[in-house]
């Protein structure tokens, strides 16, 4: 009997979102373990520095500037991603937010602002999945790794607009797993708690140390604590794990 073993070698992975945080410290991760990674994020710069590091790694990288929100550019990217690697793996689904104010009040909240935070959230995880699913379909296999939240399942006062989305792309999940399990592409979800990045401490401020201090382990989740889990599901190890949403922190 051969162990199953976290490798990544000769797959080629898409991963929204890294730029910075999770996303990044997942693009840097996949490409140690093996494989070729498309990094996609709007911040070019940002972008461009990470694809960079990858490669001064002895990795394979391509950057590809995408707004995950507007479907003419999601298509445009994983069909360059298809025609440079000629196959597409692993899509993680990682770009999303509570933007720079996330606590109002819903009697306050904008429509614009309902419509952002749902549009980054879920409506860009859609957008992904279609146009990276359609390889995988073809190619009768593939892994999607989406990004929920613990604010899924449990109420933030102030983020109606932000748990609603995280909450659909836990169900989105479970119907896509079942949608194209007979196509061999599984989709799971990661849902991290509360986590040490820019984004989080800047939108949370004074209310970071105690909600850190509410988490079991008693601090807040880096962004490497999220590597191995997904690896797993990037690699074969989870080859008959899908439809599942795995908390960490």
């Amino acid at each position: 009997m051969s162990i199953p073993v976290l490798s990544l070698e000769g797959k080629v992975a898409i991963v929204t979102g890294s730029s910075r945080g999770i996303g990044r410290t997942l693009a840097l991760g996949f490409a140690e373990a093996g494989a070729s990674v498309v990094v996609v994020a709007r911040g070019v710069a940002e972008l461009e520095a990470t694809a960079q590091e990858i490669a001064a790694q002895g990795g394979k990288a391509l950057a590809v500037p995408t707004d995950v929100t507007n479907s003419t550019q999601v298509s445009e990217m994983v069909e360059r991603a298809a025609k440079e690697f000629g196959r597409i793996d692993v899509l993680v689904n990682c770009a999303g937010g509570a933007g720079r104010t996330p606590m109002i009040p819903l009697l306050d909240m904008s429509e614009e602002a309902w419509d952002a935070i749902v549009a980054l959230n879920l409506k860009g995880v859609y957008l992904c999945c279609r146009a990276a699913g359609r390889v995988m379909v073809e190619q009768r296999s593939g892994s999607i790794i989406n990004f929920s939240s613990g604010s899924a399942t449990r109420p933030v006062v102030g983020q109606t607009h932000y748990c609603a989305a995280k909450a659909g792309v836990n169900h989105f999940t479970r119907v896509l797993a079942a949608e194209w399990g007979r196509y061999n592409v599984r989709v799971n979800a990661i849902s991290p708690g509360l986590t040490a990045t820019r984004s989080t401490q800047e939108g949370l401020g004074p209310l970071y140390e105690k909600y850190a201090k509410a988490i079991p382990l008693g601090r807040a989740g880096q962004p490497e604590d999220m590597l191995g889990v997904a690896l797993l599901l990037a690699s074969e190890a989870s080859a008959h794990i899908s439809g599942v949403i795995i908390p960490v922190g």
